[in-house]
């Protein structure tokens, strides 16, 4: 009898101690940990294009272009549209994570690509999903929500609000992320924390393969369509860009 009522003493211990472990876990696991094994392609990044776009190298020397799926970060590179607040920050932060040559882990929903060819996925890098990475500090929005491509898009949602709740990035001026997108226009009256220390530099590549980056000074900046942008020049070099002669 005694016997027993020790293993049911050390067996409620046990429940107890595994509760508290429960009980205790941070909050900042919030999101998804491991991609679907079923789902995954494996890829190398050939280069960050901006915040939610990278082109990568399949295992089959195919190179593709990548849409960031269920997210939007402001534009940089959109020859219709001037550079948004926030997005070379959420270029710098991606290219950060996926810097060329560094391999990755397609995860992909039920569309293959989008209607200009690019492929679809959640992007995994070193045990993080960049794309929800993106949207816990503020870089991006959750956009683009079409079925059947919504696996994820509760979570992402869950951890949207916590940045708009601690007002991170793109959520520091009250409606400037939209569900339409992002109003400039608003940004005129609120000074932006972070988008300050950024200098906007454009990076482009001419015919001959070269690579060029343009400073706002410059005489051609206005024209210049980047392929990547660069908040100082330093990080333009470290890319391989050189200094436009102007």
């Amino acid at each position: 009898m005694k016997q027993w009522l020790n293993k049911i003493i050390l067996m409620t211990g046990f429940v107890f101690m595994s509760g508290c472990a429960l009980d205790s876990e941070p909050t900042e696991l919030l999101g998804i940990q491991q991609p679907d094994e079923n789902q995954v392609t494996e890829a190398t990044v050939e280069r960050v294009i901006d915040g939610d776009t990278v082109k990568v190298r399949l295992k089959n020397g195919q190179t593709e272009d990548v849409r960031f799926l269920l997210i939007d970060t402001p534009e940089t590179v959109n020859p219709e549209k001037p550079i948004q607040p926030f997005g070379p920050e959420a270029s710098r932060y991606t290219k950060d994570a996926l810097p060329a040559g560094s391999d990755v882990l397609l995860e992909r929903d039920q569309s293959k690509a989008d209607r200009y060819g690019r492929l679809l996925a959640y992007v995994w890098a070193d045990g993080k999903m960049i794309n929800q990475e993106l949207l816990r500090k503020g870089l991006a929005r959750v956009a683009y929500i079409y079925e059947p491509d919504t696996r994820y898009v509760e979570t992402f949602q869950e951890i949207e609000d916590e940045a708009k709740g601690k007002t991170l990035g793109i959520w520091q001026t009250k409606g400037y992320a939209t569900d339409r997108g992002f109003d400039t226009s608003v940004m005129k009256e609120t000074p932006m924390k972070e988008s300050a220390d950024c200098e906007n530099i454009k990076g482009n590549i001419n015919r001959q393969g070269k690579k060029i980056y343009h400073v706002e000074s410059g005489r051609s900046y206005q024209e210049v369509n980047p392929e990547e942008m660069f908040c100082n020049e330093q990080e333009a070099k470290e890319a391989g860009f050189v200094r436009a002669d102007n």
